[in-house]
């Protein structure tokens, strides 16, 4: 049991997690969730578990939000967002989710920008992804260069912590700089909210050099939501940026440089 106000315990490798997942590493520590590195004895294979820190298993609210994440990542499949494995209920909440080899949006960009053509390249493969969880009912709320990886040129998405239904949000959910502000603002979000995040994240991508996609991406940062473009919009505009591409142009924006 973990004394009130000390900080949990981290299982260390080669101990049990969970029945049947083994911990090679930690990950990372939230302040909601653990993220450890685990081998699936079931599965023989690699995978990640998030699970609810033991100082937050009276937190109804963040426990919801744990079965949430799981329940979705389980459910919907698409080539751009992470794949769930499992939801585990007992004897602690957690999700189980692929190992995804590759480095995260953030690491490639600690590198370099990205091309114009190559921002646009991502952004259409991120568009696909938010067009399916808006078709299933979902907002993601925290798209931001942390939470994509990219293996060979394909960009996952990951980390539905945050996602909601649109309506009415509590203040503060997201990440600071990457929330729309009626998302900061606990108002009304909706679809316009996540372009707001995609927005954000392709300007990360170019640092100020957006080239051809610059009026679009001062468009998706419109203080107002009704101004955005809808992701149709979006996804037009970067298949148009894409057509215009000179021929033998070839990506290789997930590359990251050798060390030196």
């Amino acid at each position: 049991m973990t004394q009130v106000g000390a900080e949990p315990r981290v299982v260390p490798p080669g101990e049990e997690l969970l029945p049947g997942y083994v911990v090679e590493a930690l990950l990372a520590r939230g302040g909601r969730v653990d993220t450890y590195d685990v081998t699936s004895t079931g599965r023989d294979c690699r995978a990640v578990v998030k699970v609810l820190r033991e100082d937050r298993e009276h937190d109804a609210h963040v426990r919801e939000a744990v079965l949430t994440e799981g329940a979705l990542l389980t459910a919907l499949s698409h080539p751009h967002l992470v794949r769930g494995y499992e939801v585990v209920r007992s004897p602690r909440v957690a999700v189980v989710t692929e190992t995804l080899p590759g480095a995260t949006l953030a690491a490639l960009l600690d590198d370099r920008p990205l091309r114009p053509v190559d921002t646009a390249v991502l952004g259409r493969q991120l568009v696909s992804a938010l067009s399916y969880l808006h078709a299933h009912g979902w907002l993601h709320l925290d798209l931001k260069p942390d939470n994509v990886v990219v293996q060979e040129g394909r960009a996952v998405l990951i980390d539905l912590g945050v996602a909601t239904r649109p309506g009415r949000l509590e203040r503060g959910v997201g990440t600071e700089g990457y929330a729309a502000p009626e998302q900061h603002a606990g108002l009304v979000v909706s679809a316009a909210t996540d372009v707001w995040g995609l927005g954000a994240t392709l300007s990360e991508c170019t640092r100020g050099r957006p080239g051809p996609l610059g009026p679009l991406l001062e468009a998706c940062a419109a203080a107002d939501p009704a101004s955005r473009p809808a992701l149709g919009e979006v996804r037009d505009e970067l298949d148009a940026v894409l057509s215009r591409r000179p021929a033998g142009l070839r990506a290789s924006w997930w590359r990251r440089r050798s060390p030196r």
